[in-house]
């Protein structure tokens, strides 16, 4: 007897896409001193990990409370100054459709409020990457970190871009660059996992997006992400527990279903993998892997023997 072996267990990487308003999340917090007074006029710079010209400024008011709505889906950092107060820099995700808390306490010290010496550079860095101008962003970016070399969010934009130009082995860099000034960086782990896939380096991707899960534990996709890359690791015992946290984490996820049911089939357990392969056609009838799973379903209820899977 032999098994079936899917062919089609591939690293999947997601991206979120444009959004309608009523989806779009927000960050909510108060701001204090560390004997808990609350903090006004404390300026919160919101940027995107992902897209490299979302950038946002909000203040916070006399009770220390700040709001910025109308964020997509996505990581962000969140950098945190006031004069006479050391600055925080937090790195958040804004699930769809919810409001995070981004509460957090500064301490006092030399003052630090201005605008980043890089932030000129950075910000041409953006206008020239939205116009499509990758090497000249490249560049700009470049300048901004000499300036300021411990600002990680100018170190993200340089690898994006450089993940823009194919230029891999530069990114990836870049974000150990960035790991060294923020260790505990989902975004940068996540994109250090997710350029070692790009290259099939799948054994030299799985620490980052170990750590990734480990640092975004409440998030769906760091997990399936480090399942995917189990699975290309063959370590199926570990890709479905990665994977079981995942649906435990959202549920409705389709992907997560179709990614058991392969690897139930793989470990010769059909009645789970009739399981979440149904599921999975019940979340997603239209998904391009759905003949895949409907001849499969076809193949364990019809075909399968006590013995094992196939002749």
């Amino acid at each position: 007897m032999r098994k079936i072996v899917p062919g089609i267990l591939l690293l999947a990487f997601l991206i979120i896409s444009a959004l309608t308003a009523f989806q779009q999340g927000a960050f909510r917090g108060t701001v204090k001193d560390k004997k808990g007074n609350p903090l006004e006029g404390v300026k919160v710079t919101i940027a995107s990990m992902s897209y490299s010209t979302v950038k946002l400024t909000v203040r916070s008011d006399k009770k220390g409370q700040f709001i910025q709505i109308g964020l997509q889906p996505d990581y962000y950092q969140l950098r945190c100054e006031k004069d006479g107060f050391l600055p925080v820099v937090l790195e958040k995700r804004v699930p769809l459709g919810e409001t995070v808390d981004s509460s957090f306490t500064m301490e006092e010290g030399a003052p630090t409020i201005g605008e980043p010496l890089g932030e000129k550079d950075f910000k041409r860095g953006n206008d020239l990457f939205s116009a499509g101008k990758y090497e000249e962003a490249v560049e700009a970016y470049k300048e901004a970190i000499l300036k300021e070399p411990q600002e990680p969010i100018y170190q993200n934009n340089l690898g994006i871009c450089y993940t823009r130009l194919e230029r891999y082995d530069q990114a990836i860099e870049t974000f150990q660059a960035m790991l060294k000034i923020r260790p505990q960086s989902y975004s940068a782990n996540r994109s250090l996992g997710e350029l070692f896939g790009l290259q099939k380096k799948y054994g030299e991707a799985l620490p980052y997006f170990a750590k990734a899960s480990e640092v975004s534990q409440d998030d769906p996709d760091a997990f399936y992400n480090w399942g995917a890359c189990l699975v290309n690791t063959q370590d199926l015992d570990r890709a479905a527990a990665a994977f079981l946290k995942a649906k435990e984490l959202k549920p409705d996820y389709a992907a997560v279903y179709y990614q058991l049911g392969m690897i139930s089939v793989n470990q010769n357990k059909k009645e789970e993998a009739i399981r979440y392969l149904e599921k999975f056609l019940e979340l997603a009838p239209d998904d391009a892997k759905a003949a895949t799973a409907k001849q499969l379903l076809d193949y364990l209820k019809n075909s399968l023997t006590p013995g094992g899977f196939g002749e």
